[in-house]
């Protein structure tokens, strides 16, 4: 059984170091130029968990399986420029599943507990990057509902 909880600054963050590394080591494949996973440092890791941490616009979400954090979620919520007529907007910022819960169910519980969030955060509307090559993210995000909104190109100066 595996428990969805937020996440707090009190936890211990091994898992949640192995998770991240695993989860830039995947997007590294995509986008070898962007990342230098060899520089990634615990520090940096954690860091980005703890702003997660006592915020109200921010929140981390991790998947628990006894005493193993196997996932997570984190989450934000963005004001738009006045002339916009959605005027808050959600925002995922990571997922990640450890390879032996994937296909279990754990990313959509995770999913949920990120549509409660925005819910209580009055969003109506939440975004989602992911690489165009990582087609189980692209289909996971598909089954759940989310539909393409626009396409980030990207070009490289020779």
């Amino acid at each position: 059984m595996v428990d969805i909880l937020p996440l707090n600054s009190a936890r211990s963050w091994a898992d949640l170091l192995s998770l991240s590394r695993e989860f830039f080591a995947e997007y590294e494949i995509h986008h070898q130029d962007f990342f230098k996973i060899a520089d990634l440092k615990d520090e940096h890791i954690t860091s980005y968990f703890a702003s997660f941490c006592g915020c109200d616009s921010r929140q981390a979400f991790i998947a628990v399986s006894g005493e193993r954090i196997v996932g997570y979620i984190t989450v934000y919520v963005k004001d738009q420029p006045e002339y916009w007529q959605v005027k808050k907007v959600g925002e995922i910022s990571g997922l990640m599943v450890s390879r032996d819960y994937r296909r279990s169910g754990v990313a959509r519980e995770l999913l949920g507990k990120t549509d409660e969030f925005f819910k209580s955060q009055c969003v109506k509307y939440y975004t989602v990057y992911t690489a165009v090559e990582n087609q189980a993210g692209v289909d996971f995000y598909a089954a759940c509902g989310l539909t393409p909104l626009y396409t980030t190109m990207i070009g490289r100066i020779p």
